[in-house]
């Protein structure tokens, strides 16, 4: 064996505070350009950065860039210009969905009203807020974020826990971290949470109205469990871009209740609302959750937007559309008519049989089949091979529908319809 004993490691510690705050100094502007053009496996380029800097600052300008690149997409005009790192820029609210939250805070509270953004991360909530007029305090118990959101969102920050005594009473936003501290894996489950469901109840308590930033895909009922029986609340499910980024837990005065159907009826059950939001448009479609009537295949097959379906809102969408469900748990509709709404996407039906392949590469090449579009759900097939073995060498473009009803697999040949919208006012 040798005796040569192994290299210490270097420690390598979290930076500080001190250290954002000294890389955000002009004189270390030259440093953070470099390393924005500056991939960091170039040892070459590194050695070069370490002529401006020494190497937690290097390394810290690295991660910057980082993030930035990761913001440039959320907040395309300021992207380039905010200090975050990498985790906090995968967390933050991306500037279609922390303006649309704004709007509901002005529209409720008024202009120059006071607001907690609690949690506030490298503040990208609390960025907004600002901009739509609000007096943001933003909040977190990490000063190195409470420093990024102060900085970024130009309000004032405190470093202290969320249920501190000392803090104002006002209508607060709350985004908890669903990332695990030491992974930075996401987090699915409500009491994964930090702070955890038991401290929201608290907050709802002591600042009555608010409103709580989470996963897209949590559970409506456990929810309701951690807020108090009398205060109202909506649950508004966010697709931006046709993505679902967040579900939006409104409280109190800042909540929208459905009308109580009967006088007798001493609480009126949650709004839930799904919202679409584009870089031109928001379109919302509100309703009590309800299950879709069940119907036979029609010659449309509609396929609404995903925030419908967290929402609980196929129900509302069919009462809306003369639409029906095609199966249960398919999430696909169905109709003699095209619907006319931005959550919706329309496909004529062409043909409809139990799934066989080599039927269906026949009817394609029969039909001067080019390009094919295949969806399915729940793995019912692979859709990238599927789409090579299926695609023809004809002009005409089709989408091809593979999915399980019950346990059997059906094929739906159909033809994507234009987009029809009636604008931005609604469905």
């Amino acid at each position: 064996m040798s005796g040569q004993q192994p290299e210490p490691q270097e420690l390598v510690l979290p930076p500080s505070l001190e250290l954002w705050q000294l890389l955000a100094t002009a004189a270390n502007t030259p440093l953070i350009q470099a390393a924005s053009t500056t991939v960091a496996t170039d040892v070459a380029a590194i050695s070069r950065l370490r002529r401006l800097g020494d190497a937690p600052l290097v390394n810290l300008s690295l991660d910057l860039a980082s993030a930035r690149r990761k913001l440039s997409m959320k907040w395309p005009e300021r992207g380039d210009t905010l200090f975050a790192d990498p985790s906090g820029a995968e967390m933050a609210s991306s500037q279609l969905a922390a303006s649309h939250k704004a709007q509901r805070f002005v529209s409720i509270l008024g202009k120059d009203a006071r607001i907690l953004d609690l949690c506030t991360g490298i503040g990208g909530d609390a960025m907004a807020l600002t901009e739509a007029g609000l007096r943001v305090l933003a909040v977190d118990h990490d000063p190195i974020r409470a420093w990024m959101s102060a900085r970024n969102a130009g309000c004032d920050s405190r470093a202290c826990d969320v249920l501190d005594t000392t803090l104002p009473s006002h209508p607060f936003h709350l985004d908890p971290s669903r990332r695990d501290s030491g992974t930075h894996k996401r987090l699915f489950t409500l009491e994964d949470h930090q702070p955890p469901p038991e401290v929201w109840r608290e907050l709802i308590s002591r600042h009555r109205a608010g409103a709580i930033k989470l996963g897209p895909g949590i559970n409506p009922a456990a929810i309701a469990a951690y807020i108090p029986p009398e205060t109202p609340h909506e649950l508004e499910f966010l697709s931006e871009r046709g993505r679902l980024t967040q579900c939006i837990a409104w409280l109190g005065p800042l909540a929208r209740v459905p009308a109580r159907s009967t006088e007798s009826q001493a609480q009126p059950s949650t709004l839930h609302t799904a919202t679409l939001l584009t870089d031109t448009s928001t379109n919302t479609l509100s309703g009590q959750p309800s299950e879709p009537p069940i119907a036979a295949l029609a010659r449309y097959l509609v396929e609404s937007d995903a925030s419908i379906e967290r929402a609980h809102l196929l129900g509302e969408l069919c009462e809306r559309f003369d639409l029906h469900a095609l199966h249960p748990g398919l999430g696909l509709l169905t109709g003699d008519n095209p619907p006319v709404s931005p959550f919706c996407t329309s496909f004529e039906v062409l043909a409809h049989t139990p799934w066989s392949e080599k039927q269906t590469r026949a009817w394609l090449r029969e039909h001067d089949a080019g390009v094919i579009e295949i969806k399915t759900r729940d793995k019912a097939v692979e859709p990238d091979a599927l789409q090579l073995r299926l695609r023809g060498e004809g002009v005409v473009p089709f989408t091809v529908f593979v999915l399980r009803w019950g346990t059997e697999l059906q094929v739906t040949i159909t033809k994507r319809m234009p987009r029809r919208t009636p604008g931005n006012a609604g469905v």
